[in-house]
């Protein structure tokens, strides 16, 4: 789970605004993304307070309680759908009218029944042939490197309905 990235955009920012408003590299911040909260520099917990213009206390509070709690990084749009795929997270929420693209993309991949008795009645051999095709289809085809990347990333998640306004997509080898 990337944790800065989820605290700062439900701050309304980005690491780049991090690295923008402070100085602090965009290196140090793509690190320290990766890490928990405990190990983030006094520094870096200072320039994240600076950017969210908040005290040093509040944003060091906020994210031990971020880090307690399962964080999903909220998705509104490609660019953000783009970015959690890049930080390869876990659990992702796809929010309000993004939703409908995320359906239609969804729609093109077969259901877990299918694919099991597929895999099954082939001996795996299947899906070393499905992504073959796949993959071949994808490059010849004429979307654009974001759709492609989408549609491919998307098919590593499940989708699950939430609620009316809200899906989660997470890895599907955090079933097994």
């Amino acid at each position: 789970m990337s944790l800065l990235d989820v605290y700062l955009q439900k701050n309304g920012k980005k690491r780049y605004d991090v690295f923008k408003q402070t100085g602090i590299s965009q290196q140090m911040l793509a690190a320290v993304n990766k890490k928990n909260v405990s190990s983030y520099s006094v520094k870096t917990i200072q320039a994240i307070a600076e950017t969210v213009e908040k005290s040093e206390g509040t944003v060091l509070d906020e994210l031990l309680q971020l880090e307690k709690n399962t964080a999903y990084f909220e998705v509104y749009n490609t660019e953000d759908l783009l970015l959690a795929f890049a930080n390869k997270e876990s659990h992702i929420l796809i929010k309000e009218d993004y939703k409908k693209e995320i359906e239609e993309l969804a729609k093109t991949q077969l259901s877990e029944t299918e694919t099991l008795g597929l895999e099954l009645g082939s001996s795996g051999t299947i899906y070393i042939l499905g992504e073959i095709f796949y993959q071949l289809a994808l490059k010849l085809s004429n979307k654009n490197t974001d759709q492609k990347k989408l549609e491919n990333d998307i098919r590593k998640y499940k989708l699950m309905k939430l609620n009316e306004k809200e899906y989660l997509l997470y890895y599907k080898h955090l079933d097994y």
